[in-house]
């Protein structure tokens, strides 16, 4: 079950740019481009960077008007997402 304890990590395979204000992940195995939308896109840059979910949660709070639960709930939704795509990883304790 992911939680804001999870760390996730970025797989070599995957890119990420921004072209435009959009946030455009590539998929190098199968060649599939993915599009984040705003707070998305500035939740992989902090995830990119190495910061724990739980730290990401807490930067996003700062940047947007936003409630607590429903962060947590729409990170761990995309995290989620994510992670069904391939294009992160759960990182090893």
């Amino acid at each position: 079950m992911l939680t804001l304890d999870t760390v996730a990590r970025i797989p070599a395979h995957v890119f990420f740019t921004s072209v435009d204000g959009e946030s455009l992940l590539l998929d190098t195995r199968s060649n599939t481009y993915y599009a984040l939308e705003d707070a998305g896109g500035r939740a992989w840059e902090l995830l990119e960077g190495g910061q724990p979910l739980r730290q990401v949660h807490r930067l996003l709070l700062d940047e947007y008007e936003v409630g607590p639960d429903e962060l947590e709930r729409d990170l761990l939704e995309l995290l989620e997402t994510l992670l069904e795509n391939g294009l992160v990883e759960l990182a090893q304790a």
